[in-house]
């Protein structure tokens, strides 16, 4: 049969979509992917999940989610809200922004559909048929190093955490260092890799972790996973949300899960929701109504504080409808239009007096909880700084939505956050110990609990259905926006080699875009392209 994969968004994918999107389910059809390798690149290359159980079921495959490899979770199209506006989170608490929105279905995430409601998902493993790890036991004390990027309230409760399981599993000490930023860690592990000195744990994203492979110093999880004595059970693995478990699953490296889901955030757009009600303006809902929308405000405040990074330029690419990279893995496509008109549309702003980008890290933040910026973008796991940074500057109403969308795309944004990494080299007890620690971090309560201190978002579905988090839904309406809203439109971001190098390309060329509004975004992204695939083609 010759089916072909749904357009996106409204039968209005571009040709190179349409093409690319068939050369991926060909090689499905051929055998050259597994299904859950389908789900993880077609994710990165632009094309929705539901879009993709649209096809399989077709084919007379049957539901993707309902079958061992798979990880797809279903999306739902966006609602228009009530008339009077968003709830919006003040220094007080709650109260109504005042200004209608169209914003996406405020179903719980926890309840979207999922794996386990078509009949499970294993994702490829065997869990509890038993492993190589059940022969290892913990008879003596060991010490488990663990490298973070944690820092203020999120390092103190980290170190609350690592607490209550040290005194639960007195033969395990986790000695937790902060490394600085991500990119400083990741700095520091590959000179760890040549020169010596690799923890036994590290956050990681997904792409440093396909860097740290190249090496073999990764240890796969599989066999943790799968363990009798130590592993987790069917209904863990169907708790996880879908994408947080085929996201850790690396194709270039035979599918095998290098890394587990830890500290998992989503891109949101903040907004100060009173100074849109004195304005009249709803919360924009496309790029175009976010424009308009930044030129209001030319003085004191300013519309919007850039805060270059290219996780957002990824979600702005997907958000009209582009691809970052091809099917194959092998060459970038973020210069095509979606991303041009996204480098623009920054420069139309600065030009317009209404957008600036920012001189240091987080000063988006202080101009925001200072009053000085109506708008910026960035991790939901910002969510507690906000709010520390509002209560105590100008004390306002404010809250988050998706980021906006192109004028005929569905909403989309980017999942990230970092995973958590486990080197090869330490002995059998000491790699144990440090699985041991993964399992509680990501238990149901304790993840709940980590959730709500940090602002990072749940990982598993019966995370997000406990008190805490309910009673922090009513505390916080961001954080309740992002974990029943804004969640299920997230793509994951690309794992390949060759992705690190990119990102500082990205970013270089955003920047020297609204630093130099005479420079050309198409030329700039060009080359950013010719020296990403550069890295690719290096990296193989």
């Amino acid at each position: 049969m010759n089916h072909r994969l749904p357009q996106q968004p409204a039968d209005r994918a571009s040709a190179s979509q349409q093409e690319g999107q068939s050369r991926l389910l060909a090689a499905y059809r051929e055998g050259r992917l597994s299904r859950r390798q389908l789900l993880v690149r077609a994710a990165a290359f632009g094309a929705s999940a539901t879009a993709i159980n649209a096809f399989l079921i077709a084919c007379g495959a049957g539901d993707p989610t309902a079958t061992t490899g798979s990880g797809a979770a279903t999306t739902s199209a966006p609602t228009t809200g009530a008339a009077g506006g968003a709830t919006t989170t003040s220094a007080a608490g709650t109260t109504a922004a005042g200004a209608a929105t169209t914003v996406p279905a405020a179903t719980s995430a926890a309840a979207a559909p999922s794996p386990a409601a078509a009949g499970g998902t294993t994702y490829g493993f065997r869990p509890g048929a038993g492993s190589r790890i059940d022969q290892v036991n913990l008879s003596s004390p060991v010490e488990v190093t663990f490298w973070h990027t944690q820092v203020r309230a999120n390092e103190e409760k980290l170190k609350k955490i690592i607490g209550d399981f040290e005194a639960k599993n007195p033969n395990i000490k986790i000695k937790a260092e902060y490394q600085g930023s991500y990119d400083d860690l990741y700095k520091k592990t590959i000179a760890a890799i040549s020169g010596g000195g690799l923890p036994d744990l590290s956050v990681a994203y997904e792409n440093q972790v396909s860097e740290y492979q190249v090496e073999n110093v990764v240890a796969p999880l599989e066999d943790y996973i799968n363990s009798q004595k130590y592993g987790l059970t069917v209904q863990d693995l169907q708790d996880f949300y879908p994408l947080y478990i085929t996201s850790n699953q690396y194709p270039e490296f035979k599918g095998q899960m290098l890394s587990f889901p830890f500290t998992k955030s989503v891109l949101s757009m903040y907004y100060n929701a009173d100074k849109l009600r004195e304005q009249n303006i709803p919360v924009p809902q496309t790029w175009t109504d976010f424009s308009n929308a930044v030129k209001k405000f030319t003085g004191d405040p300013k519309g919007y504080a850039i805060a270059v990074d290219a996780s957002t330029f990824n979600g702005a690419v997907y958000s009209r409808g582009g691809q970052l990279i091809n099917e194959a893995q092998t060459q970038w496509l973020f210069n095509g239009q979606p991303g041009v008109e996204f480098l623009q549309m920054q420069q139309d702003l600065v030009r317009s007096g209404g957008a600036y980008l920012i001189d240091k890290r987080f000063a988006d933040q202080e101009a925001f909880g200072q009053g000085k910026v109506v708008f910026t973008m960035g991790s939901s796991s910002g969510f507690p700084f906000y709010k520390e940074v509002v209560d105590k500057g100008a004390k306002f109403n404010w809250n988050v939505a998706i980021i906006p969308h192109g004028d005929n795309d569905k909403p989309a944004t980017t999942s990230y956050g970092a995973n958590i990494a486990m080197f090869n080299k330490g002995a059998a007890e000491k790699q144990l110990a440090a699985w041991q620690f993964i399992k509680y971090f990501t238990s149901t309560d304790v993840n709940a609990e980590w959730s709500v201190a940090s602002g990072y978002l749940p990982i598993r579905k019966s995370a997000a259905e406990t008190e805490i988090v309910r009673k922090q839904f009513d505390t916080l309406p961001a954080y309740k926006t992002a974990v029943t809203e804004i969640q299920q439109y997230a793509r994951p971001e690309t794992t390949v080699r060759g992705t690190q190098d990119t990102r500082m390309l990205i970013q270089n060329a955003w920047t020297e875009a609204v630093t130099n509004l005479n420079s050309n975004p198409k030329q700039l992204l060009d080359e950013a392209v010719r020296k990403g695939n550069d890295a690719l083609k290096q990296s193989r």
